[in-house]
């Protein structure tokens, strides 16, 4: 489960950043202090809650999928084993 959690803030964190967003921007539109995104990195564990917020501070929305073969790889852009 960290990995997963660790792999969505660190993607919330990057889209923050292609819009021009330092990660103290980030928590500050999602109503958190940078300290409580810098304590959910570390520990990987973090309220859902606030999970949605920071996403939806960049525009982002948690969403949960099926877990499929095809859908993986065409999310993942392997499609043809090329990757």
């Amino acid at each position: 489960m960290q990995n997963v959690i660790s792999e969505l803030l660190g993607r919330i964190i990057l889209e923050g950043k292609k819009q021009g967003f330092q990660q103290k921007d980030i928590a500050e539109k999602a109503g958190i202090t940078q300290e409580t995104l810098s304590r959910s990195k570390k520990a990987s564990d973090i309220q859902l809650s606030t999970l949605v917020r920071l996403a939806g501070a960049v525009g982002l929305r948690v969403t949960l999928s099926p877990k499929h073969p095809v859908l993986e790889k065409i999310l993942a852009g392997d499609v043809f084993g090329e990757n």
